[in-house]
């Protein structure tokens, strides 16, 4: 027998072999199936020897190698993530509670609408209407301004005329103002009743919040 024909014959012996093993693993996880309950998951573990094991999840002999530290950090990494994220939803869900027992319908809503937009109204008129008392009083202090046209008027004139001009700069920018608090009190009440109309849909569900995994 050649050299060549030897080898030839030494790997088909381990060829055979290596089949064998695999069919007897094969049998031996069929016979496992068939012998566990329904029901019983069957999966592939290794003891702490290395050895594999074709049992249940169950079985003390499977184990489960320490963490390593970067291993741990990420970990706790993930599970502080998934803390903020269960603490973030179940502040949503009281919120959203909150704002259903405030307002259980539009109605409820609509009103409370009103009664912040009225009180920016009230100011609102009150601060028009000052600022048409420095107008009607700016125009009486340029007409006064007129009878001196070489610039020679009294100081308490000058005075008066810079004192209204102050007051009509501040007026208007309060009621600058005014106009964006009522621009911002309607964008709020929008964005609350964005959210009530689907807290108020009939069979709403609140949206589960997922505690952490240990």
């Amino acid at each position: 027998m050649s050299f060549d024909e030897d080898a030839n014959g030494r790997v088909q012996r381990r060829a055979r072999r290596v089949r064998l093993v695999m069919a007897c693993a094969l049998l031996g996880l069929a016979q496992a199936v068939a012998a566990a309950p329904v029901g019983t998951k069957i999966l592939t573990c290794k003891d702490a020897a290395g050895r594999t094991l074709i049992t249940d999840p169950a079985d003390p002999r499977c184990y489960t190698p320490p963490l390593t530290e970067p291993e741990k950090a990420e970990k706790e990494a993930q599970r502080r993530k998934q803390m903020d994220a269960y603490l973030a939803c179940k502040t949503e869900q009281r919120s959203n509670q909150s704002l259903l027992n405030r307002y259980p319908n539009q109605e409820k809503h609509d009103a409370a609408r009103r009664q912040a937009l009225d009180q920016v109204d009230t100011s609102m008129r009150i601060a028009q209407s000052r600022m048409a008392r420095l107008v009607a009083e700016h125009q009486r202090l340029r007409n006064e301004e007129e009878f001196y046209p070489n610039g020679n008027m009294p100081p308490k004139l000058r005075r008066d005329i810079d004192s209204n001009s102050a007051l009509i700069e501040g007026q208007t920018q309060a009621i600058a103002s005014l106009k964006d608090e009522a621009a911002q009190k309607n964008a709020f009440y929008d964005d609350e009743l964005g959210k009530l109309r689907i807290l108020w849909r009939p069979r709403a569900e609140a949206r589960g919040c997922a505690a952490p995994q240990d």
